[in-house]
């Protein structure tokens, strides 16, 4: 009978703990049948966008020169400070011109003694024609003192040709550049001997322009040929498609020119193109590496979606919808450029599904969901 009043008294005790706790699993098994399986869905949208590839480029200067001696000989002054900018016609070395200078004396000189020669062998021709037409001579004789005249302008030639060879060379002592641009470090000191066909003296490159090169790929070229990308360029007139050039550590592009060259030959299934980028400020050197967006035509209409809404998986990229009967299906989808926040869809969905952007933890594929529908802003 004790016993009995025990157990009474300790059931009477738990069971309002027991229905309190059945009250808070109702109450929240209640939220969770609400809450669950909530997604919010959107149709994507289209607007008007320009589509801008890019490629990895590689810039080099519009001219770069070699500078190198035209004659050999001892290398007498350097008139630069390295990584000087020098204008064309400065001149940049000096070879001692000593040598070049006798050359040309000696050629004048020999141009001297030929003219006289020339001078007697006229009077000689005047004098033969004079006693031929007297009978004093024979015919052969007089065209022997024309032949003498004519030989001795031929000498006269050749030895003009030597003094002009002789002048131009000492001309060549002094190097000059052939370009406007930032001169590189000398190669040479002063004292050392310069061979012609050799010694690299120095490199001066032009920045005011640099040249973008880069690559597209045949399948590329297929689609530009379609929207006539190619037609645009004009080589004579420096103008093409627009590009935009951004550096490795840049957020946003900026740099920016036109496409002005695309090479005649595949060379691995790519094509060589070039673009002609503005450097007035001088913030881009030959070397550099970067990456240049080319505008793939007028701008056209393109469905777009919220990057976030867009899933990567082993096979490629994907989004998941919700069907006409509330069921969350898996679709694969070809993805474009990003702008800004929202992601080119070039196939895989239509204008009407309804695509989950928020809750995608919740949207399991073949599982029924509760949509709300939102409205994409652009």
């Amino acid at each position: 009978m004790k016993i009995t009043t025990k157990s009474s008294v300790f059931a009477a005790a738990i069971l309002p703990l027991v229905l309190l706790c059945g009250c808070f699993e109702k109450k929240a098994a209640k939220i969770d049948t609400t809450n669950y399986n909530t997604v919010e869905v959107a149709k994507p949208i289209f607007r008007k966008v320009e589509v801008w590839d890019s490629y990895a480029a590689r810039l080099e200067g519009e001219k770069s020169v070699e500078i190198r001696s035209r004659v050999s000989g001892y290398l007498e002054k350097i008139r630069f400070k390295d990584g000087d900018f020098v204008n064309a016609g400065d001149v940049l070395f000096e070879i001692d011109p000593r040598p070049f200078e006798a050359m040309v004396e000696a050629s004048q000189a020999s141009v001297r003694e030929i003219q006289s020669r020339i001078e007697l062998a006229q009077s000689n021709l005047g004098r033969a024609q004079d006693l031929y037409k007297a009978n004093a001579i024979s015919k052969e004789v007089l065209e022997t003192r024309k032949s003498e005249l004519f030989s001795a302008k031929a000498v006269l030639m050749s030895a003009q040709a030597k003094l002009k060879e002789a002048m131009l060379n000492l001309e060549f002592t002094k190097t000059r550049s052939p370009i406007s641009g930032y001169i590189s470090r000398r190669r040479v000191d002063e004292g050392n001997l310069i061979d012609a066909s050799t010694t690299l003296m120095a490199t001066v490159v032009s920045r005011n322009i640099v040249y973008a090169y880069f690559e597209i790929s045949e399948r590329d070229i297929i689609r530009y040929n379609n929207i006539k990308l190619f037609d645009a360029i004009d080589t004579a007139k420096h103008s093409g498609p627009p590009v935009k050039l951004k550096l490795l550590d840049e957020v946003e592009p900026s740099h920016f020119g036109q496409v002005t060259y695309v090479d005649n030959t595949l060379n691995a299934s790519s094509i060589e193109l070039r673009a002609e980028i503005g450097n007035m400020r001088g913030q881009l050197f030959p070397g550099m590496f970067g990456k240049i967006y080319l505008r793939a035509g007028d701008p056209v209409s393109r469905m777009l979606l919220p990057e976030s809404a867009i899933g990567t998986d082993l096979v490629g990229r994907y989004v998941l919808i919700v069907n006409s009967k509330n069921v969350v299906e898996y679709r694969a989808v070809q993805v474009g450029e990003l702008i800004g926040k929202m992601q080119i869809i070039l196939d895989g969905i239509k204008p009407e599904d309804r695509v989950v952007i928020n809750g995608l933890h919740r949207a399991v594929p073949h599982k029924t969901v509760k949509p709300v529908l939102k409205e994409l802003k652009e």
